[in-house]
């Protein structure tokens, strides 16, 4: 059976058994139902999902949460169920409105009662954590002595104003001590009455003046068994003081340790679903005639004939142009019409032949000039074997050596083929430290001093002071071999290569300036393209495989850098490497306990 009967058959059964007034009304009034239902939760979700979350803060139990989700379903309209994470129910508004339960969304709201860490505590957590330490504040931080400090005095009053000029872990422990104080205070004013004990409010201080000032033996109670639990306090100032070694990540780990801690003191996280409620009224509908039902089965009829046809011509198409690109024709497209469903599937095949051809191109590029790299050395080694075998050619230590130098060649253009390839690949490890970039420009130019004696080539550096940067020394060590090697290279006996290291703004500015032959500006744009030499001779006859520029734009970018290359014709090359350099500003030392 062809695609096109199997629309048009399934369309009209569809059709067919979809008719009736009856069902045509019902199915108008439940979607309008559900679609009111689908708006009233995008609109009240986060204010229901608050005012829970809210009721769990300030209550420190759930019991009488039946009460706030029958007003939310009252005031919302919707089918509003609360239970735990161990799926157990806790109130669903259609059960206490006697009514059958309906179905709800698979995706609950989850909802963790617990109070919310203070905005000027985030925003001080933040301003700290922007703040590069120094080396002797890091190591100091890294001995065993200063890892945890001592645990800080906390006012005898927690219920009272905070101390001024504390630090933002001091002030979130603080605020969990509040929290807790608080906590114990409600219950001990609610024991006489017999009810629940009830925050004021879900920031800190948590409960007002007025009731403070009511209950004062309470607010004493509650502080009083904060400061007696140290096993809490401890455990609660270690992890919140450990966030000073997350660095950026400061005030995002004092958030995350603050929730934790408060959750053990709140109650028991619970998860929301919305529904449609139920017992929608149908009555009074009435039915279509049956002159209406044989119009719309007509309509019905002659819309899935146009539809079958409109749909089958571009799956054929489809087909057909799959076969072909199975078939190796990587040039196929097929013509897309309209903004339809159809229409974005060809625009999406058209995009994926798109991609494989040009992945078959730069494969087969890529594969022409690995063997081209590899047929000179390999030649060589054939014609010289091939000499030795037929006694042509006289065994000597000078041809030892020259075949000795052609494998090497072969063995450095694979090994930077290989790291070229894990670098493309992402896979290329990576361990950043901050470092001293003068002092690695030093330890490189020291490296080759001796090759650019040999070579008549004067090597200079011109280094500042400290100037560090986050990167891979490893990595960046290889960065500059390959510059100095090739500045080295392309600058005749009585020239001269400069390494400079300056700063310009937020970025680390490295420049390696010979005084060589230089290129045009065509030659200038292809220079770090692979296996591309600016003087193939001259460079294979050096043992250059053409992909260490290749490399050194792989690195520098992979580590946030940039690299640039400018360069004149008889006066020399110069290439430019920027790095994000590590800002050193002093970070004020915590306050004494």
């Amino acid at each position: 059976m062809s695609f096109r009967l199997r629309i048009f058959l399934l369309v009209l059964v569809v059709a067919g058994t979809a008719i009736g007034a009856t069902a045509w009304l019902t199915l108008s009034l439940t979607s309008r139902a559900v679609a009111n239902a689908e708006e009233a939760r995008d609109r009240h979700q986060a204010e229901i999902v608050d005012e829970i979350r809210r009721y769990g803060v300030v209550h420190g139990q759930w019991t009488g949460i039946d009460q706030v989700v029958g007003r939310l379903a009252a005031t919302t309209g919707l089918h509003i169920r609360v239970e735990t994470r161990d799926t157990e129910v806790l109130v669903d508004s259609d059960t206490m409105e006697d009514r059958e339960t309906g179905p709800v969304q698979r995706l609950p709201a989850n909802v963790e009662p617990v109070p919310v860490l203070s905005d000027d505590i985030v925003r001080a957590a933040d301003a700290l954590g922007s703040v590069a330490m120094s080396k002797k504040e890091l190591a100091a931080l890294e001995s065993p002595k200063e890892r945890t400090p001592p645990l800080p005095r906390l006012p005898a009053d927690l219920l009272g104003p905070e101390p001024p000029g504390s630090r933002p872990e001091v002030r979130a422990l603080l605020q969990l001590a509040k929290y807790r104080a608080a906590l114990q205070a409600a219950d001990c004013m609610a024991q006489d009455t017999g009810t629940i004990g009830v925050l004021d409010t879900d920031q800190p201080p948590y409960l007002s003046e007025q009731r403070r000032t009511a209950s004062p033996s309470c607010a004493a109670t509650g502080s009083a068994r904060i400061h007696d639990d140290w096993e809490w306090l401890d455990n609660a100032w270690s992890r919140l003081s450990s966030c000073r070694f997350a660095a950026d990540a400061y005030d995002q780990c004092l958030v995350e340790e603050f929730v934790a801690l408060a959750a053990s003191s709140s109650v028991v996280p619970v998860r929301v679903f919305f529904g449609v409620r139920q017992g929608t009224e149908l009555d009074g509908l009435q039915r279509p005639g049956v002159f209406g039902a044989f119009a719309l089965l007509l309509a019905a009829a002659a819309g899935t004939a146009w539809i079958a046809r409109r749909v089958s011509r571009p799956v054929r198409l489809l087909t057909g142009a799959s076969l072909q690109l199975a078939a190796g024709r990587l040039d196929v497209r097929v013509p897309t019409h309209g903004q339809d469903e159809l229409a974005r599937l060809s625009g999406a095949f058209n995009a994926m032949a798109e991609a494989l051809q040009r992945s078959e191109e730069r494969q087969r590029r890529l594969v022409a000039d690995v063997a081209h790299e590899l047929r000179t050395p390999l030649s060589n080694l054939r014609g010289y074997l091939e000499g030795l075998a037929d006694g042509v050619v006289e065994p000597s230590p000078e041809l030892f050596a020259s075949l000795h130098e052609e494998t090497l060649l072969q063995r450095r253009i694979l090994d930077d083929l290989q790291m070229l390839a894990l670098a493309e690949a992402g896979a290329l490890g990576y361990d950043p430290i901050p470092v001293d970039l003068p002092e690695l420009v030093e330890a490189a130019v020291t490296a080759h001093r001796a090759v650019a004696q040999n070579a008549g080539v004067e090597l200079v550096a011109d280094l500042p002071g400290p100037l560090e940067v986050f990167v891979d020394p490893d990595r960046t060590r290889q960065v500059l071999s390959n510059l100095l090697t090739n500045a080295i290279r392309y600058t005749d006996a009585g020239g001269r290569v400069e390494m400079r290291v300056t700063r310009d703004g937020p970025e680390a500015v490295l420049t390696v300036r010979d005084t060589g032959v230089g290129m045009s500006a065509d030659e200038v744009s292809r220079v770090f393209d692979r296996f591309w030499r600016a003087d193939p001779a001259r460079q294979r006859a050096t043992g250059g495989s053409g992909l260490g520029l290749t490399i050194v734009r792989r690195i520098v970018a992979d580590q946030g850098g940039e690299v640039t290359a400018s360069s004149e014709p008889g006066l020399g090359t110069t290439f430019t490497v920027r790095l994000p350099a590590v800002t050193g500003i002093s970070v004020d030392p915590p306050p004494s306990p």
